[in-house]
């Protein structure tokens, strides 16, 4: 799997599935978020780019997009829970 990387604003964007389930169990392939759970993240992290975002985790398939809900894919889960990535501008 190729090393996949991401900016603060779509590490945010991707954590969403994780904070729907809570740490004990934590976000599932196929999880699937309404576009209006990531505009809620976004407003609630001022300062933080959000520009190009979303499109970074749909390019990367870490995300797949189905009327109007996100769908958390396996790229996803491997970037999320088995460190395939890091945020850009860490080593």
């Amino acid at each position: 799997m190729p090393m996949i990387l991401l900016s603060k604003g779509a590490e945010i964007l991707l954590v969403q599935f994780h904070e729907q389930k809570g740490d004990r169990e934590g976000a599932h392939v196929g999880d699937r978020l309404p576009q209006s759970a990531f505009e809620e993240a976004a407003a609630k992290s001022p300062g933080v780019d959000f520009e190009g975002a979303m499109q970074s985790l749909l390019d990367g398939n870490l995300l797949q997009k189905e009327g109007d809900e996100y769908v958390f894919s396996q790229e996803g889960y491997d970037y999320f829970y088995r460190g395939g990535g890091h945020r850009v501008g860490e080593g």
